[in-house]
């Protein structure tokens, strides 16, 4: 109607129901999947994966959408090694996802080019020079891997795109004793390769704040007729 209501008849109750029921709730991004047993969607991106393990990567902090995020997944006995919100929160997450960005894994520095980072994990390295050492060589972080070549001022050292920060640091963890591939980020999606609607994050921001900034010039048309 002109209010914006949608109405049926009361015998159409029973096929409307069916069609409640093949709706499913849209979570923060196309990759982040909706479990109807928990009525939660599921954090894939693993740059803020990361962030929330605190194994470094940088998110804004404090932030509405990390909130919710917390706050759901610290409700849960048994969250499965991973992050989760109920999907009214998305576009809160959305907007968490917007000011994160992929960074060198922890205490490792950029390299020049500001496109690499040099490896300074001293249990990895002691690993990739075979000095001994176990790491996981499955994890994609390793697959990142390559070597700088030696110079005068670099003897055995290894770089990896900045953009895999994340997977690298999960390659650092699977180095360390005791750990467990339940409690770290997997089966994540790259920060770079988030869509929503089939857009990047960035379009997908564009867009919403396209709209938005149509719906002001809109209310302040009306209210330039009275």
């Amino acid at each position: 109607d002109g209010g914006g209501n949608y109405w049926y008849a009361p015998k159409l109750a029973g096929e409307v129901r069916a069609f409640y029921d093949t709706c499913i709730p849209e979570c923060a991004t196309d990759d982040d999947t909706f479990h109807v047993n928990r009525d939660l969607c599921m954090a894939t991106d693993d740059v803020l994966v990361t962030y929330l393990n605190g194994d470094g990567q940088k998110c804004p902090a404090g932030t509405p959408g990390e909130k919710e995020i917390r706050g759901a997944t610290s409700g849960l006995s048994n969250r499965q090694g991973r992050y989760w919100y109920k999907p009214d929160a998305a576009a809160k997450v959305r907007r968490l996802l917007e000011g994160c960005h992929a960074t060198c894994a922890k205490n490792d520095p950029g390299l020049h080019d500001k496109v690499h980072c040099q490896v300074m994990n001293t249990l990895a390295l002691k690993f990739l020079s075979g000095q001994g050492g176990a790491c996981d060589k499955r994890l994609p972080g390793f697959k990142l891997l390559g070597a700088m070549g030696t110079t005068k001022d670099v003897q055995g050292a290894f770089m990896y795109p900045r953009s895999g920060g994340s997977e690298v640091q999960q390659f650092y963890l699977s180095c360390m004793r005791g750990w467990r591939p339940s409690q770290h980020a997997f089966g994540t999606v790259q920060h770079a390769a988030e869509r929503v609607g089939g857009k990047t994050l960035r379009q997908a921001a564009d867009e919403a704040q396209r709209r938005r900034d149509w719906r002001q010039w809109d209310m302040a048309m009306e209210m330039d007729q009275y």
